[in-house]
């Protein structure tokens, strides 16, 4: 996955964008996510998957496989939201309910109210944010943070997280795949005792590789701050810009309608 998301970030179509203008016109849109109503998250969500899909030239089958792991989230936090148990006999309109002795399951009008919201919300936001995932490459976005005034810091440490996201998922897949070789994961005990040793495996090695990138800084000369490379001939597309702002207008007159 990291090699597919970097490689989509370098050769989509909006390449040539500046990447300042991509990361405002992101946030810019997440942050009126954050404030909205339900319509207007949806149009959001199907206004942030034709820049991704249409505009960016991303596949639609990888923007669907990157919602896909949105999914496992919402359907570990959507139930309890729509799913109340109660010991008194229910009043309140409901959708279904079940009873299994003194206890009365069942799905209220509200949770399931809270529950659409809270979907909406997070496709409009995660669209917001795979929208500069896939156009604006790490490196470069830190570079824009750097001018903006977040401090070195924050943004070196950006960068060693972002760096060791992926050198822990790659690390869990080799100890996985050394573990099946060997012919671990048969029956529930063994598969649950394959996964302590995973684990601590997956600590011990980890560290090691965090030792040996602070001995290799070390001896390429670290001197407090990480350096990024930044490429100078980006533009601001006019024809974006104006896009961009048209729909944000639009946006807002939805929520304003909406109010009402």
């Amino acid at each position: 996955m990291k090699i597919q998301l970097d490689t989509l970030a370098y050769t989509n179509r909006l390449r040539h964008v500046s990447p300042a203008q991509k990361l405002s016109f992101g946030l810019s849109t997440l942050f009126f996510v954050l404030v909205a109503h339900t319509k207007v998250h949806v149009a959001v969500f199907a206004w942030m998957s034709v820049w991704i899909v249409g505009y960016a030239g991303i596949a639609a089958r990888v923007y669907v496989n990157l919602l896909m792991a949105l999914a496992v989230f919402l359907a570990l936090g959507l139930p309890p939201l729509v799913l109340e148990i109660s010991l008194q006999p229910v009043l309140e309109p409901v959708l279904f309910q079940f009873s299994a002795g003194p206890w009365h399951v069942y799905a209220s009008e509200e949770g399931m109210k809270a529950a659409g919201v809270l979907l909406f919300r997070s496709l409009a936001s995660v669209s917001c944010l795979y929208f500069i995932l896939l156009t604006v490459p790490f490196t470069e976005l830190l570079v824009v943070l750097r001018r903006v005034g977040i401090p070195a810091l924050i943004t070196d440490l950006l960068l060693v997280m972002y760096r060791f996201v992926f050198v822990f998922l790659e690390t869990a897949g080799q100890l996985w795949i050394a573990q099946q070789a060997r012919g671990g994961g048969r029956g529930f005990m063994n598969k649950m005792q394959a996964a302590g040793r995973l684990v601590t495996r997956l600590f011990t090695r980890t560290l090691q590789r965090y030792q040996q990138l602070s001995v290799g800084l070390t001896a390429r000369g670290f001197e407090g701050e990480l350096r990024v490379a930044s490429r100078t001939s980006f533009s601001v597309s006019r024809r974006y810009a104006v896009e961009a702002a048209v729909g944000l207008i639009l946006l807002f007159v939805l929520e304003l309608w909406t109010r009402r």
